[in-house]
């Protein structure tokens, strides 16, 4: 009988559903009889403020970021945390049986912080057996969110997250180190820079930049354009502005330059970055992995929530890009790029990137094996205790 994960994410922004995705096409390759179920179980709980925690999310990025980081600073201790969601779970627990019960899972895999304890007490409550296996995918700023002793095991992408699940008082034997979820087409043969401009409808030979804002299109990224049309005005530009439809129409109703292309969503991410010769993005976790397995360089233009805040020393430190919050600094360093056409860097982190999805799944599928072998042995147990 094929073997069921289910992931639990939330679609408040876009790389919760991203690593899982991620995830499920490394465990594939690796056993394509293996069923996977995806619940956004923010969404599934009914709950108002909480059924809509993607769009709120997406406003507080856009409009008031300030009140996002005024609640995680006020969420960020494990003891509130703990109070706050079996007071939530007791108001939700009827949807969430719900969503849960029809799928049977073998194994849960969480990659949303604030769902970790919800599906604790369901399994608590329901006596399941099922593993929780929790996937940071912060790099450095680990909200307490994440950190409930109740689930199995954590599969953390850098060392720093795994010395704050440490801090925050999750036992040792409980932390693997794997590495970040990239999705395995960025581990892929990916066509060369002009290839890939060649399928975009580009310009072959002329220094193009990519520039995202993750899956909510927060941060300043209409003033980044502006700025680089006007300092950086030799380039071709290509403007991810993800599911945030104001910004596309506010971008497209001015005139676009004929080299320069706006995005909404996208789902060929690596080939835009294969085609590019700098990317400009926020500071979240997913584009800055994807980028350093593709060994691009990276200009950061800020933090959009202070779970990335820890992200801009990581990169500089690891000397994988510049932090330009400054829109004008930020096109006035790619100009500097241009003049220079500098070789694409190698970053130092691409090999614990691309090593994190295989490890991931290999940590999955080894768990699956043993609770099958454990499910097997107490089946066998009851039917001895039956004849004896």
């Amino acid at each position: 009988m094929s073997k069921r994960i289910l992931f639990i994410i939330s679609d408040t922004g876009g790389g919760h559903r991203s690593a899982a995705n991620a995830i499920a096409a490394s465990l594939t390759s690796l056993d394509p009889e293996i069923r996977f179920e995806m619940v956004d179980l923010l969404r599934a709980s009914r709950l108002p403020g909480i059924r809509n925690a993607p769009e709120i999310y997406a406003f507080f990025s856009a409009k008031s970021i300030w009140l996002y980081n005024l609640m995680y600073r006020l969420a960020n201790f494990t003891g509130f945390m703990n109070l706050a969601s079996k007071f939530l779970y007791q108001f939700a627990r009827a949807h969430i049986h719900q969503t849960i019960e029809g799928f049977k899972p073998d194994l849960v895999v969480v990659i949303h912080p604030l769902a970790v304890r919800p599906m604790c007490d369901y399994r608590d409550e329901t006596s399941a057996v099922w593993p929780i296996v929790t996937v940071v995918t912060d790099l450095v700023s680990i909200h307490a969110s994440w950190a409930s002793d109740r689930a199995d095991h954590f599969l953390l992408p850098t060392p720093q997250a795994v010395s704050r699940l440490l801090q925050l008082g999750i036992a040792k034997n409980k932390l693997q180190l794997t590495g970040f979820p990239v999705h395995p087409r960025f581990l892929a043969p990916l066509p060369d820079k002009h290839t890939a401009r060649q399928l975009l409808g580009l310009p072959l030979n002329r220094f193009t930049v990519l520039l995202t804002s993750g899956g909510a299109g927060g941060g300043q990224v209409s003033k980044l354009v502006e700025a680089f049309e006007r300092y950086c005005p030799e380039c071709s530009l290509l403007v991810v502005t993800g599911r945030n439809l104001r910004l596309y129409e506010k971008l497209t109703r001015r005139t676009v330059p004929e080299c320069s292309r706006i995005y909404q969503f996208v789902d060929n991410m690596e080939v835009l970055m294969s085609a590019c010769d700098v990317i400009v993005t926020k500071a979240g976790p997913g584009t800055i992995m994807e980028t350093a397995t593709l060994g691009k360089p990276l200009i950061l233009t800020g933090a959009v929530g202070l779970q990335e805040e820890g992200n801009i020393g990581f990169v500089t430190e690891a000397r994988l890009g510049l932090f330009c919050p400054d829109p004008v600094q930020a096109a006035k360093a790619a100009e500097a790029m241009r003049l220079a056409q500098p070789a694409d860097n190698t970053a130092e982190i691409s090999s614990s990137a691309c090593a994190g999805t295989a490890a991931i799944a290999r940590t999955l599928l080894d768990l699956l094996s043993r609770q099958a072998t454990s499910t097997k042995q107490s089946s066998l147990g009851e039917v001895e205790d039956a004849h004896s």
